[in-house]
């Protein structure tokens, strides 16, 4: 029996080298077609972006809570505060954070908070997305 070497790399027509592109595996075509999709999401979204606030203040003998916006503009008729003119929470008054909230027997928003839209604040389109790495960071 006699074997044969065969060159692979020759010129032949049926051998020819595959292009570039189609070198590419599936995995690289998906990650591509990722990083299109993200940089044309964020150049689409407005500049700023609503989200919901993160801290929130809550009474438990109320059940309710407000954000520190609704309790800085005074929109909570003083429900949090020691008086109208003094913005000093009230003792029974805490800062939890607003996944929390289900935790806590479900509590109900301040109707003029919730009305004068106080549970959400405007950042850049910047920080809603990389927001995260940037307190990693610091």
């Amino acid at each position: 029996m006699k074997l044969e070497y065969r060159d692979l790399s020759s010129s032949r027509p049926g051998h020819q080298k595959r292009s570039r592109w189609l070198s590419f595996g599936l995995l690289d075509f998906f990650a591509a077609s990722l990083l299109i999709f993200v940089i044309s999401v964020y150049l689409v979204l407005p500049k700023q972006i609503e989200r919901m606030v993160d801290v929130v203040f809550y009474d438990p003998s109320i059940n309710s809570y407000a954000s520190y916006r609704c309790i800085q503009d005074r929109t909570t008729k003083h429900r949090f505060t020691q008086s109208r003119d003094v913005r000093e929470l009230r003792a029974s008054v805490r800062v939890v954070n607003y996944a929390e909230l289900n935790r806590l027997g479900r509590p109900q928003p301040d109707a003029g908070c919730f009305a004068a839209k106080g549970f959400t604040e405007t950042v850049t389109r910047w920080e809603y997305f990389f927001g995260w790495f940037m307190k990693a960071v610091s």
